[in-house]
């Protein structure tokens, strides 16, 4: 039992020892592809809390340009630190969370889905039409590199650290607050909320805090994806978007806080050739939905595990041949 407690945190420092070296063995596209990985675990994870507690929320992209926009244009025209612009527009996304989700998240199962991508609509439009802020569909170029300290970093290694920074401090705030007496409250309202509510759980308190948690962490990446990238246009931030974020926890299972992590880890590395080109994208994502349902329902981080059965139906195979009297 000691063994396999140690176990765990001995193969995350190796695991996190291996990534902290990449950027010294790989080149540039794979810097600035593992960067994208990170912000996607971001995204894949914070999206997580809705789940926990039992709601199919399709509006993370929308809530990724809130943050992507405020943080980018008030680094821009306020000349902010891009920290101080990365919080706001976290911040703005907790505060258009809230307005969203206290009338929504009364609603229950399809009905709040839909509800979450119209406001994903709604927010594309709105960036797409407010062209004297925006610039609508010409995009919002010139956005300042992420900074620390007064020290823009220019160097892809140097943005490549600050995202895995934001990545891991994101994962270790959501483990905590999972692992807490509010995430088994979480638990319990995503497997039964009218009982919760029947012992006194305000189920729609509890719901809007997961929701409000969720989306500062979306405004957050996409805060950090503006900088990195340099360039932000609204269809960016659409449906698909919000879809795949929601695919990377289905596929990499979500029963547990490292699913999102490996779907979203495996699907960003895996539909890389497809990017830009939408159908195909779509058609990729779509397959791996598909398989994940039908051969691994728990989702890519139950694949051990199914394998070691198949290993031992296998291994049993010769022995059970061997005792045959017929042989």
């Amino acid at each position: 039992m000691r063994k396999s407690s140690l176990a765990v945190p001995l193969i995350a420092f190796i695991v996190l020892f291996l990534i902290c070296l990449l950027p010294l063995a790989v080149d540039i596209y794979v810097i600035y592809l593992l960067t994208l990985v990170f912000i996607n675990v971001m995204l894949a994870t914070s999206l997580r809390l809705s789940l926990l507690v039992g709601q199919l929320n399709i509006s993370h992209s929308g809530f990724m340009a809130i943050g992507a926009y405020t943080s980018a244009l008030l680094v821009i025209h306020l000349k902010l630190p891009f920290l101080l612009g990365l919080l706001c527009g976290g911040a703005l996304a907790v505060v258009v969370s809230l307005i969203i989700g206290y009338p929504a998240l009364r609603l229950r199962g399809v009905y709040f889905a839909l509800v979450t991508v119209a406001f994903v609509e709604v927010i594309r439009l709105i960036l797409s039409m407010w062209v004297s802020l925006t610039r609508g569909l010409s995009g919002l170029a010139g956005i300042p590199r992420p900074s620390l300290l007064g020290l823009e970093l220019t160097s892809r290694a140097a943005q490549y650290y600050l995202g895995l920074g934001l990545m891991l401090l994101t994962i270790l705030i959501l483990a905590r607050l999972e692992r807490s007496r509010l995430g088994l409250v979480w638990k319990g309202l995503g497997q039964a909320d009218h009982l919760a509510e029947s012992v006194g759980v305000s189920a729609l308190r509890y719901k809007l805090l997961a929701f409000a948690i969720g989306s500062f962490f979306a405004g957050v990446a996409g805060g950090f994806f503006a900088h990195y990238m340099r360039f932000i246009f609204p269809p960016t931030f659409g449906f698909l978007l919000a879809v795949n974020i929601l695919i990377h926890n289905f596929v990499g299972g979500k029963g547990h806080l490292l699913g999102p992590i490996v779907g979203a880890a495996f699907l960003t590395l895996l539909s890389e050739p497809f990017r830009g080109i939408t159908y195909l994208e779509s058609i990729f994502f779509s397959i791996a939905m598909m398989l994940t349902i039908l051969f691994l329902p728990g989702g890519l981080i139950t694949l051990p595990v199914r394998l070691a059965e198949l290993w031992r139906k296998v291994a049993h195979v010769p022995a059970t041949t061997a005792a045959d009297p017929a042989a």
